[in-house]
């Protein structure tokens, strides 16, 4: 999947002014229908993100078969999709990209934002259709896929008793569901493809879905790998953080790159900090795939010290670019994932830039607003390079 340019006239600013009609969501009120569904807390805590709809203020309708205009609304909720960095000859339709739509319907301007976006809709989509679990699981993976959010991998085999329910290009999505514990089999190694999916277990699926995504792998790498001084926020030395006007800040721990040259200035409160490295990837604009890999770089996640598997909390995340890389960037000559925006500069030195991720909060995970905070001080600084 690849990130496009409109080549169009209208601004973006005209489409967002578009209302999103549809099922209000209820901040004040929790859903009343929930008190024999297993997943309750995990609707709930959607619920209170804004990333899960009620039919009415205080209903749920948990065990009510999912359409598809409600998986579409779903997933575009939960990767937090959008249209502001596209712009439009006219204001788009939804039945532009759907026949079957309805215009003036709730779901109208979701369908348009997950036709831009990548999801792999078919023109003849009826939004009143029921999804099956099948359905769901392979257009909610391929959207994580797609937008760079979830790799996927080779997976070891994965016994499914009911596989031959399966279709062949739904496969590789389940068996990745399942294998990182997204979506589940029953107690005798069924997956019931072909049954409607509840509004309950997709929202479920969802739940899990930003779990793992905020649970992220290749945590603490071998010590100097990096040039990370040092891993463990525990050892760093109270480097002195000094303003402008030359005055100490107070209150402030310092994690330096002398590998990439920068220094990220952390409020006391993330003293024990750790770091996770691991790495961006870009790919081709020609291939019409968006698949073939053609330039690579540093990622690097600076992790709060409460953080763990159980209750992720939000990492501040660092891309590494050369100079000529962002250039190239910037010159749409390769894209990162398939966001309509990229990356936003931080700071540069004489040959790196480094970059925040577009919606790299997108599910706000707790303690996201402290980042967004962190972030507005200006926090990260460049160095002298040393290597």
């Amino acid at each position: 999947m690849k990130s496009r340019k409109k080549l169009l006239s209208i601004s973006a600013a005209a489409v967002l002014s578009l209302s999103i009609a549809g099922q209000s969501f209820a901040a004040a009120s929790t859903f009343t229908d929930l008190e024999q569904v297993a997943a309750k807390d995990k609707i709930i805590s959607l619920q209170s993100q804004g990333l899960v709809s009620g039919v009415s203020n205080d209903l749920f309708q948990p065990n009510a078969p999912l359409t598809a205009s409600q998986g579409v609304q779903l997933i575009v909720k939960a990767l937090g999709l959008n249209l502001s960095a596209i712009s439009f000859f006219k204001a788009p339709l939804a039945t532009d990209y759907f026949a079957k739509a309805n215009n003036d319907a709730w779901y109208a301007q979701s369908l348009i934002i997950a036709a831009n976006n990548g999801l792999e809709l078919k023109a003849d989509l009826d939004p009143n259709q029921k999804w099956t679990k099948e359905t769901f699981t392979k257009e909610l993976l391929l959207a994580l896929e797609g937008h760079n959010i979830m790799h996927m991998m080779k997976l070891p085999p994965i016994e499914i008793k009911d596989k031959a329910e399966i279709t062949q290009d739904a496969l590789g999505s389940i068996q990745a569901a399942i294998y990182k514990g997204i979506t589940s089999l029953d107690a005798d190694g069924n997956f019931h493809p072909q049954a409607d999916i509840t509004r309950a277990q997709a929202a479920e699926m969802i739940y899990n879905a930003l779990k793992y995504v905020h649970a992220a792998p290749n945590q603490n790498p071998a010590s100097g790998s990096t040039g990370d001084v040092p891993r463990d926020g525990n050892s760093q030395p109270m480097i002195p953080v000094v303003d402008p006007t030359g005055q100490v800040k107070a209150n402030s721990i310092v994690y330096e790159n002398t590998e990439y040259g920068f220094r990220f200035t952390l409020p006391d409160s993330w003293k024990g900090y750790t770091t996770v490295s691991d790495k961006w990837e870009g790919l081709s604009i020609a291939d019409s795939q968006g698949e073939t890999k053609v330039e690579s770089g540093a990622k690097i996640s600076i992790r709060h010290p409460e953080w763990t598997s159980e209750q992720p909390r939000q990492d501040i995340p660092i891309l590494v670019f050369t100079i000529d890389q962002w250039n190239e960037l910037q010159q749409e000559k390769f894209h990162i994932g398939a966001a309509p925006i990229g990356p936003s500069e931080l700071v540069r030195n004489d040959k790196y830039v480094f970059a925040l991720p577009a919606r790299y909060n997108f599910a706000y995970p707790e303690g996201y607003q402290e980042v967004e905070d962190i972030l507005k001080s200006n926090p990260i600084q460049p160095i002298a390079n040393q290597k």
